[in-house]
């Protein structure tokens, strides 16, 4: 019954920012939806499967999660891209292969560090915030890679024509880029402590973890998260250029 009150509470909140965007037509509503959809049917689907891997105990499935992971991830981020110019695939393969080395450049310090091992209660929830991370970080990018070069349309245009190349003219607007994808990131670590106690230290207080091992996990998780918002979107733009 307690469930059912949270569901309800939560599809409120749903169908409030649903409101909203329909009183001044913002055009998002469909998406919110359908996301919200989305999201409950994998979280849920995700639980039952955590405890099944769990009892099997196999590698090679759990591998294969985190590359449909990787899968999925890629084509949100590839939704994103809107330069006509690019082959969709060619992207694809672009934002995987990003994802794919910031995410494996992670978690081989975790493992080598002792943090996580090969248990899926450990290996598929990291690599998920990992890539999740990156997801967003190459999102965020894109989109604001895109209305920046629309705003400096002339600008880009007039160095071009005096001779730069496309790194040259690129570089121009990267260093605005990244500082404004790093912002959520970097408010994140600001207010850590002050203004929200984050999930994972929670948890592993609650599981009985001395509190400067929590804090100190914890902060591995949020800088990974700023390694990801800062690395995956400058690889990205930089080979795309390239």
């Amino acid at each position: 019954m307690k469930e059912i009150i949270i569901l309800v509470l939560s599809y409120f909140l749903v169908f409030t920012v649903i409101l909203l965007d329909r009183r001044f037509g913002i055009g998002l509503w469909k998406d919110v939806f359908t996301a919200s959809i989305l999201s409950l049917l994998q979280l849920a689907g995700i639980g039952f499967v955590l405890i099944f891997l769990l009892k099997l105990n196999s590698h090679f499935i759990n591998l294969s999660i985190i590359f449909v992971m990787l899968f999925n991830a890629s084509l949100i981020s590839l939704r994103r891209f809107k330069f006509r110019a690019y082959s969709k695939l060619k992207i694809f393969f672009l934002i995987s292969f990003v994802l794919l080395t910031t995410a494996s450049v992670l978690l081989s310090g975790y493992f080598l560090t002792g943090v996580i091992d090969l248990s899926p209660t450990k290996l598929i929830p990291m690599s998920g915030l990992v890539i999740a991370s990156g997801m967003r970080a190459l999102s965020f990018s894109i989109s604001s890679f895109r209305t920046k070069l629309r705003d400096m349309e002339d600008i880009i245009t007039g160095i071009v024509a005096l001779g730069a190349s496309d790194v040259q003219a690129f570089s121009f607007i990267f260093k605005e880029l990244i500082s404004d994808v790093t912002v959520p990131m970097r408010d994140m670590l600001r207010s850590s402590g002050i203004v929200h106690i984050p999930g994972i230290m929670v948890g592993l207080l609650m599981a009985g973890a001395l509190p400067l091992k929590a804090a100190i996990v914890q902060f591995l998780i949020l800088v990974s998260m700023l390694f990801e918002f800062t690395f995956a979107p400058s690889m990205f733009l930089f080979l795309m250029i390239k």
